[in-house]
């Protein structure tokens, strides 16, 4: 089971140098096959999201995806991705960890497994864009995050009005490069930016559709 849950895109193996290691976690974008909502605050952004065109519509490109999401239903979720990031970790001098580069947190039952693994491993870094928004915030009010986790808000999503942009950490979709503004940090090469103390996090739109035939949240 554990040789399909952490996986290295192009841009992960850009940044794994000098002793970091990236990996990603993620689960299908918007609905499983089944109809199951990976994504329960997507917006404006599921007619552009990346992750539901191109590679990830080869066929054992979604089987993994759809993998990993039966996976997190499992008991033995937790205990599988703790033995699986220790032995990752080993060969690392700093591990960083990427949920989600599809699907989202669609749970609190679900983040909370993570809040589990992180907690079981306090020297890997963790890192998610989120567009739950409401409930993150109500976690905030509950408990304290782990110290270990970067979650950042995305806009595009059905609770944009919640994202607070002058304090929380939070990302941005821009038609290109070019017109993402100074304040914001550009990520969209290396995304190892994300987790600096700028939290303005800037990124270029690079789905399968032109900019202007999505409905994404214009900025």
């Amino acid at each position: 089971m554990s040789t399909q849950l952490l996986t290295q895109n192009s841009k992960m193996k850009k940044s794994s140098i000098n002793g970091l290691k990236v990996y990603n976690f993620g689960i299908p974008a918007f609905k499983s096959e089944s109809g199951f909502k990976t994504c329960p605050m997507a917006g404006t952004c599921e007619k552009g999201c990346y992750a539901k065109d191109g590679a990830y519509n080869w066929g054992t490109v979604k089987k993994a995806y759809e993998f990993r999401l039966t996976a997190t239903k499992r008991d033995d979720f937790v205990s599988v991705m703790d033995t699986l990031i220790k032995k990752k970790n080993i060969r690392a001098k700093q591990l960083v960890i990427r949920i989600h580069d599809s699907g989202d947190f669609y749970s609190p039952t679900y983040a909370t497994k993570w809040f589990s693994i992180m907690d079981k491993n306090p020297d890997v870094k963790f890192y998610a864009y989120t567009k739950m928004v409401k409930m993150f915030k109500d976690f905030q009010t509950e408990i304290k995050l782990p110290d270990n986790f970067t979650l950042i808000y995305s806009f595009g999503g059905k609770q944009d009005n919640l994202i607070d942009s002058k304090v929380d950490r939070h990302a941005l979709v821009f038609p290109t490069v070019k017109e993402i503004p100074p304040h914001y940090i550009d990520v969209s090469t290396d995304d190892m930016k994300a987790l600096t103390p700028n939290h303005r996090i800037g990124l270029a739109y690079h789905g399968t559709k032109n900019w202007e035939n999505t409905a994404w949240e214009r900025s």
